[in-house]
């Protein structure tokens, strides 16, 4: 059964519709002929968020408890809403697990017979694994951030609901492509000649392609599990930084310098950055607990289960993924 099929005419919510990754798969629904409710704030910016008559608009605060009547005729609820950024660890609960609970609840109210309810979580859940070792489903989860504890909250409030919801779960470790703006960080650094490397010792990760991610959590709702719950997608290998910055230099053709930044020197860094973002609307990108991340020398996930168990094969390698992220951002100015 191909998904172009099932999807016709389906309807699907999507929490977080105007992020980065909600609104890539707000984008392949409406290609695959889906009605789709797309639940934002009313503070969320709405460029990237498709325009067509497919699509509903629903202003909701998921951290306010309100009823949710769009999740009464629902097929598939998608929830990508979150935060990645916050200035207090309450802050990160409020958006990452207090959130959820409302959500879940409300669907448990809807008293909606749900095809499949997608969670997206974080390898940030799990926390770091050792080098040379993919972290697996059945090992246990030590998150190291407040991220990364509250993303772990979230997918305890989801699980829960399990038994009356069809729940799975969904981490993918770091997603980029269109549109992301932190990546895009990284790679604009490279195009003005510098290559920054946070110390000197090799770190290593797993990444995925914001298309690979939306077709996986698409894939995960169809075929949806009869037991296992809680999945690693990534695109199936292990990349350095170094991979990441040799890739994106031939793309970009440029040929940057290498700087090394010691942790001890960004440490302090991230503490100006972080007491001046007080001053300012929105957390800083780095901080402290942002630079407990950047430490730790493996961010890498085994994706097998959800591979085998879903027949589910990446369609973007490093390569293809940068090169068609960086003609993006060329195609729009960012570089």
């Amino acid at each position: 059964m191909s998904a172009v099929s099932t999807l016709e005419d389906k309807t699907a919510v999507v929490t977080g519709a105007s992020g980065f990754i909600g609104s890539h798969l707000v984008d392949y629904l409406v290609g695959q002929g889906s009605i789709v409710h797309a639940v934002i704030r009313k503070t969320s910016d709405h460029r990237w968020l498709n325009k067509s008559d497919q699509v509903k608009i629903h202003i909701a605060d998921l951290e306010q408890d309100q009823p949710l009547p769009i999740l009464e005729k629902a097929d598939y609820l998608f929830h990508c809403a979150g935060l990645t950024k916050a200035r207090t660890r309450e802050g990160y609960f409020r958006g990452n697990a207090h959130a959820c609970e409302v959500l879940y609840k409300n669907c448990m109210l809807s008293r909606n017979n749900f095809k499949a309810i997608v969670h997206l979580s974080s390898l940030a859940a799990a926390g770091p694994g050792k080098p040379g070792e993919g972290v697996q489903e059945n090992l246990p989860c030590k998150p190291i951030t407040y991220y990364g504890e509250s993303k772990l909250k979230g997918e305890e409030i989801a699980v829960k609901h399990g038994s009356s919801l069809p729940v799975v779960v969904i981490r993918p470790p770091v997603v980029y492509g269109p549109r992301e703006s932190n990546f895009f960080v990284y790679l604009k650094s490279l195009s003005n000649g510098w290559n920054l490397k946070i110390g000197k010792a090799r770190k290593e990760l797993s990444l995925i392609y914001v298309a690979d991610l939306v077709r996986a959590m698409v894939q995960a709702a169809l075929c949806f599990p009869k037991n296992k719950k809680i999945y690693y997608v990534t695109d199936g290998n292990t990349y350095s930084w170094e991979d990441v910055a040799d890739s994106s230099m031939r793309i970009l053709n440029v040929n940057a310098r290498s700087l090394v930044i010691p942790e001890s020197v960004l440490g302090v860094v991230a503490n100006c950055v972080e007491a001046l973002s007080w001053f300012s609307s929105k957390p800083s990108l780095i901080d402290r607990q942002r630079l407990i991340d950047i430490r730790q020398t493996s961010w890498v996930a085994s994706p097998q289960s959800f591979f085998d168990s879903h027949g589910f094969q990446p369609e973007y390698d490093l390569a293809k993924g940068l090169y068609e992220t960086i003609e993006w951002y060329k195609a729009n100015n960012w570089l």
